[in-house]
């Protein structure tokens, strides 16, 4: 490594370091003031909540459950009314009732008469 910072950087990012480098580095009081720096840095800027992307990301199996009982409900209710229209055509139904009154319908002559 370079310098003490970046070997106590890499020591608190997980990275790949050689231990006898970070053992120097926190030999002298300049590392040991860095790395306490950066421990506070990082419980500053790091939420204690981890973001919701950080979280599970598949559902709850309830949830599953809830969502395919949805999903075969409506199917059901789509089908139902489908084949429910479906009977309601028959030829009975689809011929048009007789009329019961017949309008004649005449031009239209605006009051006074002149067209």
């Amino acid at each position: 490594m370079k310098n003490n910072g970046e070997v106590i950087s890499a020591f608190l990012d997980d990275e790949p370091f050689a231990p006898e480098d970070l053992v120097n580095a926190l030999s002298e009081p300049a590392g040991r003031t860095l790395l306490i720096d950066l421990v506070m840095l990082r419980r500053v800027v790091q939420p204690a909540v981890p973001p919701s992307s950080m979280r599970a990301a598949s559902p709850a199996p309830r949830v599953r459950w809830q969502v395919a009982a949805a999903a075969a409900a409506l199917f059901v209710s789509l089908a139902g009314g489908y084949f429910a229209g479906h009977y309601r055509a028959s030829p009975a139904f689809v011929e048009a009732p007789p009329a019961t009154r017949v309008v004649q319908a005449s031009p239209f002559v605006p009051p006074g008469g002149h067209q």
